[in-house]
């Protein structure tokens, strides 16, 4: 099935509705595969990610855009289950 077409929420209808902290529990545990540079579960790494970039001194919304940014890795997930 195509993505989207499966994440199609345009007609009111979806799979699942979450909060950021519930996004965040679901990548707790997920070690991202295609990723062979990384062996810890991706919430570590949103997490050190959002941090780098606030000691590099880079503004609050790019701190938030390295915390977020594989937040869509969940469709994946729901994807797979």
């Amino acid at each position: 099935e195509r993505m989207e077409v499966k994440f199609d929420f345009s007609k009111g209808q979806c799979r699942r509705m979450m909060t950021l902290t519930q996004a965040f529990a679901e990548l707790e545990d997920y070690v991202d595969a295609s990723d062979p540079d990384l062996d810890l579960p991706n919430l570590v790494h949103l997490l050190q990610t959002a941090e780098a970039i606030r000691k590099d001194g880079h503004p609050d919304w790019m701190q938030l855009v390295g915390l977020l940014h594989d937040i869509g890795k969940i469709m994946f997930l729901w994807g797979s289950r």
